[in-house]
């Protein structure tokens, strides 16, 4: 193994490095909302720091939309819509609010596993940016990693703003998926047999989306998070990892350091950046970091995600990350399943890339200050860095030796 990591000693001047350039990112520049301004700002930071250690910085816009929230109101406003049309006009109504909630519910599904859907096409949508470079390896470049981290960060609503409300969305997201799959089971019935009590049980499905109606409305009007934790933590970790390869470069694996623009708004520049470099990554392993500064969190890789469907990581990978958990027992690593939400893993295995993501849960599964106006730099934990740090050094000087029992290893 390459010696410059010592064993179970990390790396305490790059930690303070990535410090310093989660400091700059979340206090200096600050909130950082999808396609704004600020957003903007964290990538050329990103990229001026490339170029200064050295690389050959690219920078590829993209647009994208600039809500998690509206297309989930969008959906929620057509399905009210839809329960106030059903009794108007007997069963040509009907047919018509089954129509709309058919469309709400497929394009809900759609966007959580972060595929096109028809309600995209109405909603606003801006220019964002990806800022990416390559680090070559000391010889021949026979492997590929790339590591990714999204500048962007996140607004704060209520349903955020404790654990108490973040089991209420929890819980809200599955009786909004179930609310519209009983609406249309209502309605299709509707279309066949009027009957009072048809649309008296529709009543009920109808304040679920009421409900999930007022509070993604009450998202979007929120301000954005200085977003320290997430993501500064995973894009600061780029330019600190651009210095140690260029001083300190892998054997024969090419690293590519992607910053990428509007994750928290559906991956849209993981997405882009992906459909962009399929061919030319075809063989490369993705490491996804994001959200892994937090206190009494970490190192914690994910074993699958998903907010519907599970969708698993690479095994190769995952015994990978395992057999360094086991064998630097002073990192504390661990790992777990993500049904919370989504991470720029999950475009990645679409894509169909080889992927692990890390993502700092605490072993009480709390992703600390996670879209709370708390997420500042004073909550930022130079232990946990460090340990993500080793962690990550280690996986990187694994995957070069060939430790993952991948084709080519």
């Amino acid at each position: 193994m390459d010696a410059a990591i010592a064993p179970g000693v990390a790396d305490l001047a790059a930690v303070e490095a990535w410090y310093a350039h989660i400091t700059h990112l979340a206090r200096d520049i600050g909130s950082r909302g999808s396609a704004t301004p600020a957003e903007a700002q964290a990538s050329e930071y990103i990229r001026a720091e490339f170029a200064q250690a050295g690389l050959r910085p690219e920078g590829e816009p993209f647009r994208s939309g600039v809500s998690a929230w509206s297309h989930f109101s969008l959906a929620m406003a057509l399905v009210l819509a839809a329960l106030a049309l059903y009794p108007l006009a007997g069963r040509a109504s009907a047919v018509l609010a089954l129509a709309i909630v058919a469309l709400a519910l497929v394009s809900t599904l759609r966007e959580v596993h972060l595929l096109w859907s028809p309600l995209r096409l109405v909603l606003p949508r801006r220019e964002s940016r990806n800022v990416w470079a390559a680090v070559r390896p000391r010889g021949a470049a026979t492997r590929c990693v790339a590591v990714i981290g999204h500048v962007d960060s996140h607004r704060t609503p209520l349903l955020f703003r404790s654990m108490a409300w973040q089991r209420v969305r929890q819980v809200l997201v599955p009786a909004g998926f179930a609310a519209m799959a009983a609406l249309f089971v209502l309605f299709a019935a509707g279309a066949v047999v009027q009957a009072q009590a048809l649309f008296l049980v529709a009543l009920a499905a109808g304040a679920v989306a009421a409900l999930a109606l007022l509070l993604t409305l009450q998202a979007d009007v929120t301000p954005y998070t200085a977003g320290a934790n997430d993501n500064a933590t995973g894009a600061g970790l780029l330019p600190t990892l651009a210095g140690t390869l260029q001083a300190q470069p892998l054997s024969q694996t090419e690293v590519w350091l992607v910053a990428t623009g509007c994750e928290e708004v559906g991956c849209s520049g993981a997405i882009a950046f992906f459909r962009r470099h399929r061919r030319e990554l075809q063989d490369a392993t993705v490491l996804v970091v994001d959200t892994v500064g937090g206190p009494a969190s970490g190192p914690c890789y994910l074993r699958s995600e998903g907010m519907v469907l599970q969708h698993r990581y690479d095994a190769d990978l995952l015994a990978l990350a395992d057999a360094i958990a086991a064998a630097r027992p002073e990192l504390g690593a661990y790992s777990r399943r993500m049904t919370e939400a989504y991470t720029e893993g999950l475009p990645a295995m679409q894509a169909g890339f080889r992927a692990l993501t890390l993502c700092g849960f605490t072993p009480r599964g709390e992703l600390p200050h996670w879209h709370q106006p708390s997420d500042t730099v004073e909550h930022i934990d130079r232990d946990v860095l460090a340990r993500n740090y080793a962690f990550i050094r280690e996986l990187l000087l694994r995957l070069d030796a060939g430790q993952d029992a991948t084709k080519g290893g």
